[in-house]
């Protein structure tokens, strides 16, 4: 298993505190009520929970993120979701945002007094992160914004949006530019789309802008040069999700042998059946497996290791499939009660599912790794 060190270790316990005490005793309601978690998301930021201190060279370390949002995840998977994008936005932000803009933005968005959402998908664009239609055109002293953009999670919550969008509209797909933009912003549209089968409590939805004109200093980086910055994100994005979806595995085998173990009848409990306990077994070894692919992967990024985003699209391709795969046998043993919306079993499973899609799809993990074995072969 995957050892922590002492400062992740307390990292671990800090979280893991948190969500025991102000987590947990809320989020059947959240969910069932789809409320989304305002208030817990300010106790996040006044814990340091996304703080600079996190940062290595003005970037986030993965190890560390992932501690955080495994954890979270144990108690609300959809808090953890809502934080993603907001990671990723100051990941970006925090070196190449221009330095008014970061005066302006990055202490508020580190106390998480402010939100900030990552709107990069379009509906034309399905995986493909650089099929961008939304313009950013220059007039003046001022960038006039026009476009739409789906899927975004947090959408019509966020204080704010990092948006990627076209400068030079006969260029290459690669020639695209990062901004700014806030959410009361005139001209800017955003709703909290239709309701998703699972992560109740954060919406997904769209944004249209129509006219919007944002500062010149709301530029993040240089001009046509914002797939650079994206790049090392798409990374960091699958790390968080795979965390998040160990963190349900985590929960959903937790609610699972505690059910097996205080539930039965003619003097036996569920657990002393071989069937129930074999799956017990299984569930274990498949999070155990997630969980150490996560963190050495986790490692790789922070080391920046050549081979990281390859064994990273391994890592979210397997975390997720077996999240799924664990929360449905969690299902399993609760019999007809795991059916239930009263029960947090259900809502792990409902969870699980939607990961398979966010931050590039099973298929799309799939793509990358076989590409990778294969090439590597051919040489």
């Amino acid at each position: 298993m995957y050892m922590f060190n002492k400062s992740q270790k307390a990292l671990k316990d800090k979280v893991s505190s948190f969500v025991r005490e102000e987590v947990m005793p809320v989020a059947q309601e959240l969910d069932k009520n789809r409320i989304f978690p305002t208030q817990l998301i300010k106790r996040c930021g006044e814990l340091g929970f996304v703080a600079p201190e996190l940062m290595t060279d003005g970037h986030y370390r993965a190890s560390e993120m992932c501690v955080i949002f495994e954890e979270l995840a144990r108690g609300n998977a959809s808090l953890a979701l809502a934080l993603t994008p907001h990671y990723l936005a100051c990941d970006i932000m925090n070196t190449a945002a221009s330095p008014e803009l970061r005066a302006d933005v990055m202490d508020p968005a580190f106390a998480l007094n402010k939100l900030i959402a990552y709107a990069i998908s379009e509906e034309s664009g399905g995986s493909d992160v650089l099929s961008i239609n939304t313009t950013a055109t220059q007039l003046g002293d001022e960038w006039v914004i026009n476009g739409s953009k789906s899927w975004i999670t947090a959408s019509g919550k966020a204080d704010g949006y990092l948006i990627a969008a076209r400068t030079s509209l006969n260029s290459r797909s690669r020639d695209i530019s990062l901004f700014y933009i806030d959410a009361s912003t005139e001209g800017l549209e955003a709703d909290i789309g239709s309701h998703m089968i699972g992560l109740n409590s954060c919406p997904t939805g769209h944004i249209t802008f129509k006219n919007c004109r944002i500062p010149l200093v709301n530029i993040i980086g240089s001009e046509n040069q914002g797939y650079a910055l994206l790049k090392p994100t798409l990374q960091l994005g699958r790390l968080a999700v795979s965390a998040i979806a160990t963190g349900i595995a985590g929960r959903a085998l937790e609610l699972a042998n505690n059910y097996s173990t205080t539930t039965g009848k003619y003097g036996r409990n569920l657990s002393s059946y071989q069937g129930i306990a074999f799956m017990l077994a299984e569930m274990y070894t498949k999070l155990a497996a997630s969980r150490c692919m996560l963190y050495c992967s986790a490692e790789q990024y922070d080391a920046k290791d050549r081979q990281s985003a390859i064994d990273i699209a391994a890592t979210k391709l397997m975390s997720t499939e077996l999240a799924c795969q664990v929360c449905k046998s969690a299902r399993q043993i609760h019999g007809a009660n795991g059916l239930s919306s009263d029960f947090e079993v259900d809502r792990c499973f409902r969870d699980a599912q939607m990961l398979t899609i966010a931050e590039g799809t099973t298929e799309i993990c799939k793509i990358i790794v076989s590409n990778s074995v294969i090439n590597s072969a051919l040489k």
